[in-house]
């Protein structure tokens, strides 16, 4: 499976991790763990189940990392009042980490997210710098380094 995710650097409003956090998406790798989201490995401290000890269902409806970040119980300001909190549910929650710090903190795709001024300028300065070489594959394998 391939995960193609638009980038957010020039948004006003984020879009829904996942379709919202444990509301619609799940991901089961191929050691069997299940996440809510194809980043969530990178939230230091989400407990996560793995479906060889663990019914599907229940990892679902009641497992840690899927409930972390699900509804809107744990959204912070300015999310927590804002009209369109069950629209996009908060963003997504890696990118809030990766730029902020905090799984938890407003995406900072968000106008509203204190963050975003930052965020905006990231793109701008990274849509100026020349792009990586580009890695071709080999039939049958990857490249050797």
């Amino acid at each position: 499976m391939f995960d193609v995710v638009s980038h957010d650097h020039y948004a006003v409003r984020p879009k829904p991790c996942m379709g919202g956090w444990g509301r619609n998406l799940i991901d089961v790798t191929p050691t069997g763990k299940v996440l809510p989201c194809h980043a969530a490995e990178t939230i230091a401290g989400l407990e996560t189940d793995n479906i060889r000890s663990r019914r599907l269902a229940d990892i679902w409806i009641k497992g840690a990392a899927f409930q972390k970040f699900r509804g809107t119980a744990w959204m912070k300001e300015p999310c927590r009042n804002c009209e369109r909190r069950e629209i996009d549910w908060g963003g997504c929650r890696c990118q809030a980490l990766a730029v902020t710090g905090d799984a938890a903190n407003a995406d900072p795709a968000c106008a509203l997210s204190p963050w975003h001024a930052a965020f905006a300028d990231i793109a701008e300065q990274e849509s100026h710098a020349p792009p990586p070489p580009f890695v071709y594959r080999r039939i049958g394998g990857f490249p050797s380094n």
